[in-house]
C-alpha cells in the first residue's frame, strides 16, 4: 500500500518560505516628546519683507484606540491644522489655508494604507511642511543622522535629503536663555556644499518645543523663514 506523503512538513516548509520573503520593516525612528494637551506657542516669523505672529495650540485627542496630537497654527497668511499619530509621530492628515489678497487655496491631505519604512535610517514624509513639528520626536543625542524621503520620489535617489544633530547650545530669547538641541537640515555629498542649510533648535527639556527656525518655508527654490519663540505656555505656566 502506497503512503501519502505527510502534510504537515510540507505546510511547515512553505511558512518558512514565506516569512522569509516578508519585507521586514523598521520601527519608528520618532518617539513620542509627551507633548501636553493644551500647549500654545507663539513665534514672531519673518518671510522675505513680511513679519507677522504665528500662534500654534495643541490638542490631545483620541482616534480610535489611538492617540493622536492635533495642532492648528493660524496667522495672517496661513491656517494649518495637522494631525500626527502620538507614539509614532506619523502624519495622518494636514488642512492648509493659504490667505492671499487676491485669492484663498484651501488643501486637504491625508495619508492611507501607508506602510512603514524597511530601512532603519530613513523616514518618508507626505508633506514637507510638518518637518519640523515631526523632530520633536528625533532621539536626540541617540541618532546622529536620518534620510528623509518623500513620496513620489524616484526609488533611486540622485541626492539625499537628511537631518542631522550637530549640538547642544544655549539661546537667548527676550533676556530668558533657552538651552537647545540643534538640528541641520540639507543635502548629503557635492551639491550639499552649495545649497542652503535649515536649521531648527528645540528646547533640551521635554517637549522639546520649537525656540527658532532658520530655513526655506517649503522645499529647496522656496522663500527663507526665520521664526522665534516669543511665548510658551501649558495651563497658565508661561514662559516669555
Amino acid at each position: 500500500m502506497k503512503h501519502k506523503p505527510a502534510l504537515i512538513p510540507f505546510l511547515t516548509f512553505l511558512l518558512l518560505i514565506v516569512t522569509a520573503s516578508q519585507t521586514v520593516f523598521a520601527e519608528s525612528p520618532f518617539i513620542d516628546p509627551a507633548i501636553p494637551n493644551g500647549e500654545t506657542t507663539t513665534y514672531t516669523s519673518h518671510i522675505g519683507d513680511k513679519t507677522m505672529t504665528v500662534v500654534e495650540v495643541v490638542t490631545v485627542k483620541h482616534d480610535g484606540l489611538r492617540e493622536v496630537y492635533e495642532i492648528t497654527s493660524r496667522s495672517d497668511s496661513l491656517d494649518r491644522t495637522l494631525t500626527l499619530d502620538k507614539e509614532t509621530m506619523a502624519i495622518l492628515s494636514v488642512h492648509t489655508v493659504r490667505k492671499f489678497p487676491e485669492v484663498t487655496l484651501d488643501s486637504k491631505l491625508k495619508v492611507l494604507n501607508e506602510k512603514p519604512s524597511s530601512d532603519e535610517g530613513e523616514v518618508k514624509l507626505a508633506d514637507f511642511a510638518v518637518i519640523t513639528y515631526l523632530f520633536r520626536g528625533f532621539p536626540f543625542t541617540k541618532r546622529e543622522k536620518l534620510k528623509i524621503g518623500f513620496y513620489g520620489e524616484e526609488r533611486k535617489k540622485t541626492f539625499t535629503f537628511s537631518a542631522r544633530y550637530k549640538k547642544s547650545e544655549p539661546l537667548t530669547l527676550n533676556k530668558n536663555t533657552v538651552e537647545c538641541h540643534k538640528i541641520e537640515f540639507g543635502l548629503d555629498g557635492f551639491w550639499g556644499a552649495f545649497l542652503p542649510k535649515m536649521y531648527a533648535w528645540y528646547s533640551v527639556d521635554p517637549p522639546h518645543y520649537l525656540v527658532r527656525y532658520q530655513g526655506l518655508v517649503g522645499p529647496p527654490g522656496s522663500p527663507k523663514r526665520d521664526a522665534e519663540l516669543l511665548t510658551y505656555s501649558i495651563a497658565g505656566d508661561e514662559r516669555n
